[in-house]
């Protein structure tokens, strides 16, 4: 947003949130920045500083909101501020309504915060609106932390099904999803072996297959899809297990899977329990085939 900031508007940024990471599309998260920030921009004609802060958010409690409960748990902070004209009470209560404007006809179609509020809700998180009258507004939005729950679910993996040292190739495009799904198989008891380039891992793995007992793969990716790489391991070793990790799911996937011989399917957003559950399958159906 800085560069196409006007000369009037001053701009602050305070990231103390450091590596935290949220599991979100990339394009969504842009579309949630840009229109908060252009939305605050607007609201300063004469001018004024704009200002964006994100930081992590630990929560014990429940929380009513502005514009939504927010649960206990572990969040990621986006804050936008003005110093803008401000919006009265009964504005504010409208906001998030598609093609609600205050803005003159030809400047705004009223479609901005009606689509922030969708990407949130699809997030799983929720919003926070401060505003005064002649005072400028603060837009609060609380994202589920992933790196959080990772760390926050250890404990719980002391009753899980754990490996002894086996060694995961893993396969993800998205490097902090990579290093979340990296951090969990550690947590289980196994040695993951991380990728987010599919052709890299094909060349790991072609370079000395028997040194790896499973595979988990990431369904979408942009050089090859996860069924498209799981037949190319299999032409090396025909034995390998193979978990598929997957956004979607239904009967039409499975099948496909299945048919490609994949041997579990899990749903992402990972969760510990699902991924113990599945690679200790895998491994048990492994050791009966031998």
């Amino acid at each position: 947003m800085r560069t196409s900031l006007p000369a009037n508007v001053d701009l602050k940024v305070q990231l103390p949130a450091g590596s935290a990471s949220v599991i979100a599309n990339s394009t969504q998260l842009h579309q949630l920045v840009t229109n908060l920030c252009s939305n605050a921009v607007q609201a300063m004609r004469e001018g004024g500083t704009l200002s964006v802060a994100l930081e992590t958010v630990d929560t014990t409690e429940d929380c009513e909101l502005s514009h939504g409960l927010l649960a206990a748990g572990y969040y990621v902070r986006l804050s936008v501020q003005d110093t803008g004209s401000g919006m009265p009470a009964p504005v504010l209560e409208h906001i998030f309504e598609p093609f609600f404007t205050t803005k003159e006809l030809g400047h705004g179609t009223g479609l901005g915060l009606a689509l922030v509020q969708g990407i949130v809700s699809e997030l799983g998180g929720a919003i926070d609106v401060e505003s005064q009258t002649g005072a400028g507004s603060a837009f609060h939005i609380y994202l589920p932390r992933s790196d959080a729950d990772a760390i926050g679910t250890k404990k719980a993996a002391e009753n899980l099904p754990k490996g002894t040292g086996q060694r995961v190739l893993l396969v993800e495009d998205e490097k902090p999803l990579m290093l979340l799904a990296e951090e969990m198989l550690a947590t289980l008891g196994y040695e993951p072996a991380g990728f987010t380039r599919a052709s890299d891992a094909l060349d790991e793995f072609r370079a000395d297959p028997s040194r790896l007992d499973a595979v988990l793969v990431d369904y979408l990716m942009p050089e090859m899809t996860g069924l498209e790489l799981a037949t190319r391991l299999r032409v090396v070793r025909a034995d390998i297990p193979i978990v598929l990790m997957s956004g979607y799911e239904g009967p039409v996937l499975l099948h496909e899977a299945f048919s490609a011989g994949i041997d579990d399917v899990i749903t992402k957003p990972l969760d510990l329990q699902q991924l113990a559950g599945a690679i200790a399958r895998i491994q048990r159906r492994h050791v009966t085939n031998q």
